[in-house]
């Protein structure tokens, strides 16, 4: 009784949120989550790196072109209602798909929740002959790690059902290959394909890790991966696992003040 009551009050914030958000953009506010640092959250409190997690801010304005964007403003017009991505982080995805448009290699999003990320990539493809990889399992998350994944459990993040995804992609065709299932299994078949860019929104340590070992290798220089949740601390086990996956590499994870981190693929010592 106890594990329903809380999937019962976890689905009804998460749907309050939703429902929340989704009327005040209609009113045309945008809406982000903030973490506040007060007596309210603890959720760094006895991390190791705790002490690290702080609000990232300026003493003067900045610029804020997700805002101002009209390109960008025009393709999340259509994404909001199906994401909880804020939309400065839905403007980092859209500027690097973007570019990553121009590398020789195909798109992939891990962790496609409602679809509105994988819709905004699809969208930033359009006019290429590229093909976007889309991996969920659509069950929530797998059973997590509590050492390293601590207050998750499995089936988390449950939410739209495959049709539903399908049917918001539908408009784009044969440049969307679904892949229902749990990842790395559902990487299986890809092992020749190279990729441009890829967007890691798993939350855990070891899908986390599952993600790296299987696109670094394929990731074409200058190619991107993007980590949504690497900077918050209720997400600790991605970050811990991005910061181990490339300690031996040469590339270095950039955090980002929206909480992702950026990962560019250099060159191959001796490539031409």
């Amino acid at each position: 009784m106890r594990e329903l009551a809380r999937g019962f009050i976890r689905g009804f914030r998460v749907a309050g949120y939703r429902a929340g958000k989704a009327a005040l953009r209609g009113l045309g506010y945008d809406v982000h989550l903030i973490r506040s640092h007060g007596s309210g959250d603890a959720i760094h409190e006895g991390l190791e790196d705790g002490h690290l997690y702080r609000k990232w801010s300026t003493d003067t304005a900045m610029w804020t072109p997700w805002l101002g964007d009209e390109v960008f403003r025009a393709a999340f017009e259509g994404v909001a209602p199906h994401t909880v991505v804020s939309s400065d982080r839905c403007y980092t995805l859209f500027s690097l798909a973007r570019q990553a448009r121009f590398l020789d290699g195909d798109f992939a999003e891990c962790g496609v929740f409602n679809g509105g990320t994988a819709l905004l990539l699809a969208g930033s493809m359009e006019g290429t002959d590229r093909k976007l990889f889309l991996f969920d399992s659509f069950e929530g998350l797998p059973e997590p790690d509590q050492a390293r994944d601590p207050g998750f459990e499995a089936g988390d993040f449950k939410s739209a059902s495959e049709a539903a995804v399908r049917k918001l992609l539908r408009e784009h065709g044969e440049t969307v290959d679904l892949r229902t299932g749990w990842i790395p299994e559902t990487f299986g078949g890809l092992e020749d394909r190279r990729f441009a860019f890829v967007h890691v929104d798993v939350d855990l340590y070891r899908s986390t890790i599952d993600c790296c070992d299987f696109f670094y290798p394929r990731l074409v220089a200058g190619g991107t991966m993007v980590f949504d949740d690497y900077g918050f601390p209720a997400t600790r086990g991605m970050r811990v696992a991005v910061e181990e996956f490339f300690a031996d590499r040469p590339e270095v994870p950039l955090a980002l003040p929206t909480g992702q981190a950026i990962v560019t693929r250099l060159p191959d010592p001796g490539a031409p």
